[in-house]
């Protein structure tokens, strides 16, 4: 009589369930890995791309935003880069150009007047390999596909086991990344102007006799003249929140300007020391600052003071910046090699940099093509949860 207590092939089963379950947790790790590899791959992959996308943007050049994010691309390396290469083009499936305000809701907004030759109000780039694009709802189509191990491995067993004749799970995972680069021109000119006018719609503000920002060049005096003299001043001095502006802290300072370095945050409102003088010296190593052609000249921001300023002392404050251009040092003593035939005043009128004014009326830093010197960070994207 044969025993209803026969167990013979239970062990099968056994090593079966245990083999699938080992399978399963392999797998799982496995396909957690290569996602946790392809995001972090591809996160490194559009921070690089935005902030190359930024620099593009502070040149107010669209071309050059492209230019800057494809040239990353014979370095990536992340899952299947090859056949997933960033495209830079501007507003295209993958670069997005924005207009950033730490103050506004929502801080990250769509740039508007982006032409193919204009960035518009940007101040930023938007870089991703994803779906779709939260800010616009265009499918870009562009995720980084990881190679899954979990899900082929159902789809195989699930006959064995009775599932089904096999599930049509997808055999890859679809990884969205992005990153947000902006822009911030850095205060650098070491000098501060009194009183900079600009006319506003064909008006002049009260107390101004000319338009500096006609793209004529305007002579930016230092004359140890009082106020209101002949020939009087028309800047001054300044490290910015260092009180001393003598003559060696100037320089240091023009110095770190050529490399965009060093000339700290200055913005509208604060109060900035200033000093008054010709300070010879400085002047001449200003000529750093001025480009190889006048007729695309190297532009700066520097401060302007109110017109009652006296170029003493820390308690000047910031109104607004200029965009200057300088494009030649002049005056007895200063003249150096660059642009002399600009300069046309007679000796008498004293030591000065002739530069052209673009702007006396900026508030807002993060502009596009205001300054030869801007730095680049990265900042959080609410919108996709970064």
């Amino acid at each position: 009589m044969r025993s209803l207590k026969n167990q013979s092939g239970s062990v099968i089963i056994f090593i079966t369930l245990v083999v699938v379950l080992l399978l399963v947790v392999v797998g799982m790790g496995l396909d957690t890995g290569w996602v946790v590899y392809s995001r972090s791959m591809g996160q490194r992959a559009v921070d690089m791309a935005a902030l190359a996308g930024a620099a593009g943007v502070a040149a107010g050049n669209p071309a050059k935003v492209k230019a800057n994010v494809e040239t990353l691309n014979t370095t990536n390396d992340y899952v299947k880069a090859s056949g997933n290469q960033i495209d830079g083009t501007v507003n295209g499936n993958n670069v997005t150009l924005i207009h950033y305000d730490a103050k506004a809701t929502p801080q990250i907004q769509l740039a508007t007047g982006v032409t193919g030759s204009s960035v518009g109000n940007a101040n930023g780039a938007r870089v991703a390999l994803e779906q779709t694009n939260p800010h616009t709802g265009n499918t870009s189509n562009t995720p980084i596909s990881t190679p899954s191990f979990l899900m082929p491995l159902m789809n195989a067993v699930a006959p064995v086991f009775n599932f089904g004749s096999g599930r049509n799970t997808p055999a890859s995972t679809n990884v969205n990344v992005s990153a947000v680069a902006v822009i911030e021109s850095q205060p650098s000119l070491p000098f501060a102007v009194n009183g900079c006018c600009e006319a506003v719609n064909g008006i002049l503000p009260a107390g101004c006799v000319s338009d500096w920002t006609q793209e004529t060049a305007s002579p930016i005096q230092w004359n140890q003249t009082p106020s209101g003299g002949s020939n009087p001043n028309n800047s001054g001095w300044t490290t910015y929140f260092d009180r001393s502006v003598s003559s060696p802290d100037v320089i240091e300072l023009i110095d770190k300007i050529a490399a965009c370095q060093g000339t700290g945050g200055a913005n509208v409102g604060d109060n900035i020391c200033t000093n008054n003088g010709s300070q010879t010296p400085d002047l001449r190593e200003l000529e750093i600052l001025i480009g190889p052609n006048p007729n695309e000249p190297l532009c700066y921001l520097a401060p302007i003071i109110p017109s009652s300023s006296n170029f003493t002392g820390c308690s000047n404050t910031i109104t607004a910046f200029a965009q200057i251009c300088p494009l030649a040092i002049c005056g007895p003593g200063v003249n150096g090699n660059k642009n002399q035939n600009l300069c046309t005043q007679p000796n008498s009128f004293g030591k000065y940099v002739l530069a052209k004014v673009k702007s006396c009326s900026i508030t807002d830093r993060n502009k596009a093509a205001v300054s030869q010197c801007y730095s680049l960070h990265l900042v959080r994207e609410p919108q996709v949860g970064m």
